[in-house]
């Protein structure tokens, strides 16, 4: 829920809208490459009892430090105002619907207070309650409206089982796109910190890990297919979170307006859900890698008490309202540059710290995820290397 926000929902919805259902296929490439990351992320922690991040720090050194660090304060800048901006957007459209006239910014900042509030106060047992009402609203949502446009099931299977790309100018692209988008990036050695908190250990816990991993990404797969099915079966022109707009209003208008505050409440959800957990989780991020750089370990189950913690939080949740009012263009060119390469980065961590030098045997990798974690290397290192010709092409 954290790694699946308005940048997904946009995407998927756009991909669907540019090619239609014959790229399906796609998304589940894409679940099954996040599946892979996570489950690596898992193994370097339950094998060591540290982090990824912490062992990538203290085994890679200077170079995954200098790419991090360029790739951590950007990123916390961006995502932090798009969440903000995005939460304001959908918030103050529900909101208009009962005659409470706010500003973007106003109903924005109140959801990153809420959010405070809820992590500060109500600690992880809050937290994952919340997380658990969001997931069931997202999906119950976005599945409801499925229904109203989903075309025959042998479109459907056709466009999941047989890889195919239209005959479109832009299908490569939005293709790799749909890959890379549907499920987070740095959230996705978020995980860690999850696993902590659960008490797992051991090759039990690596077992269970793979459980909530299979079920969660096969939900967010099930997310991706149904927001490309709803922008095929709604081809608007808008984009980010005005393609959201233009698909509840879509809605309202052609099927039932209840049906528009439905897909609305669902783009909701999913929006609040990744800044709340974004909130919660990367602060314990930049705790963990502070401690990394001092050469001390830290428990992980007590993070959350530390003051980098808190100094993090706060600077997360409250610096960038100020991105509200403002666009730094050069600036977020060099995180989209740095930013393209963090899944690649990632997998070749992995690769690198998940032998048998530095976990043991029963944690070393096998070779079916050593292969699929060369083939996320090499995707995402073609999806970066494109993005930086994008650039300077």
């Amino acid at each position: 829920m954290t790694g699946v926000g308005v940048g997904d929902l946009a995407t998927a919805g756009f991909a669907g809208a540019q090619l239609g259902t014959t790229v399906l296929w796609a998304v589940l490439f894409g679940a099954v490459f996040k599946y892979v990351l996570s489950e690596g992320v898992a193994r370097w922690q339950l094998a060591t009892g540290s982090t990824v991040l912490h062992g990538a720090i203290e085994h890679l050194r200077w170079p995954f430090i200098i790419f991090f660090t360029l790739y951590f304060f950007p990123w916390c800048w961006f995502v932090g105002g798009a969440l903000i901006n995005a939460a304001g957007v959908s918030g103050n459209h529900l909101l208009d619907l009962v005659g409470l006239n706010l500003t973007k910014a106003e109903v924005g900042i109140g959801h990153t207070f809420f959010a405070l509030l809820i992590i500060l106060v109500g600690r992880q047992r809050a937290f994952n309650s919340v997380m658990s009402v969001l997931a069931v609203m997202l999906f119950v949502c976005v599945l409801i409206c499925l229904l109203f446009v989903a075309p025959p099931i042998t479109e459907i299977l056709s466009g999941l089982l047989i890889p195919t790309l239209p005959d479109n100018p832009q299908s490569v692209s939005w293709t790799v796109a749909l890959i890379g988008g549907v499920g987070g990036t740095l959230t996705l050695v978020c995980y860690g910190y999850w696993i902590a908190d659960s008490g797992r250990k051991g090759k039990e816990g690596l077992k269970n890990c793979r459980i909530d991993l299979s079920v969660s990404y096969t939900l967010t797969a099930l997310f991706g297919i149904s927001m490309v099915i709803i922008g095929a079966a709604v081809v608007q022109q808008g984009k980010g979170l005005n393609l959201l707009l233009d698909i509840s209003e879509y809605f309202s208008a052609q099927v039932h307006p209840a049906l528009g505050i439905i897909f609305l409440v669902g783009a909701w959800a999913a929006i609040f859900s990744s800044l709340l957990g974004v909130w919660q989780v990367i602060p314990q991020v930049f705790a963990d890698c502070m401690y990394a750089l001092k050469g001390k370990p830290v428990e992980l189950e007590g993070i959350t008490k530390t003051r980098a913690y808190v100094f993090w939080l706060l600077v997360m949740a409250l610096v960038p309202i100020l991105s509200l009012e403002h666009s730094f263009k050069e600036v977020q060119k060099l995180y989209s540059m740095v930013g393209a390469f963090f899944m690649p980065v990632l997998a070749a961590a992995l690769l690198w710290l998940n032998r048998e030098h530095l976990v043991t045997e029963k944690f070393k990798s096998h070779w079916v995820i050593n292969t699929a974690l060369s083939i996320v290397l090499v995707f995402f290192s073609y999806i970066g290397t494109s993005t930086i010709l994008k650039y300077f092409g």
